[in-house]
């Protein structure tokens, strides 16, 4: 039994191990006559608390909109050049936590599937900070493929 994959829903940071689901996904969307959304999330700021001695410079609501444009930019770059316009993409670039956007956009968008790269973490970095693709996993609604 093969699943109709409508909407999939397929987030980057930009690094390998994220833009190594991009071709798989595009893949699947070919064939599946699928549309892809392009996901990139910028992590908001966060205000650090002042009794500590760093200083993080809030960014100007320019520097904001500039980031958004680039992160726009650098979606529509990763579509692999042999599945231009052979496959329908959307990008989509918000501001918040990654894997909580990544998993309200693909209920927004009524995605049948998330595509993510895993990023490749072991050991002790890994249960520390744990994974977007783990907590994707955990929070979608719709089937998750994990590439590696």
């Amino acid at each position: 039994m093969t699943l109709p994959f409508k909407t999939i829903v397929v987030p980057t940071d930009f690094s390998e191990f994220a833009n190594a689901a991009i071709p798989v996904a595009f893949t699947i969307a070919r064939d599946q006559k699928a549309r892809v959304v392009l996901v990139h999330v910028l992590e908001s700021v966060v205000i650090p608390n002042p009794l500590y001695a760093t200083y993080y410079p809030i960014p100007t609501q320019e520097q904001v909109r500039q980031a958004e444009a680039a992160s726009q930019k650098a979606l529509k770059d990763v579509v692999p050049p042999e599945f231009r316009g052979k496959v329908e993409v959307t990008t989509r670039a918000v501001h918040g936590e990654p894997a909580s956007e990544v998993v309200r956009i693909a209920r927004d968008e009524m995605a049948s599937l998330i595509v993510i790269g895993s990023h490749g973490r072991t050991g002790l970095k890994h249960l520390v900070l744990g994974s977007v693709a783990e907590r994707v996993l955990r929070g979608s609604s719709c089937p998750v493929l994990i590439v590696r």
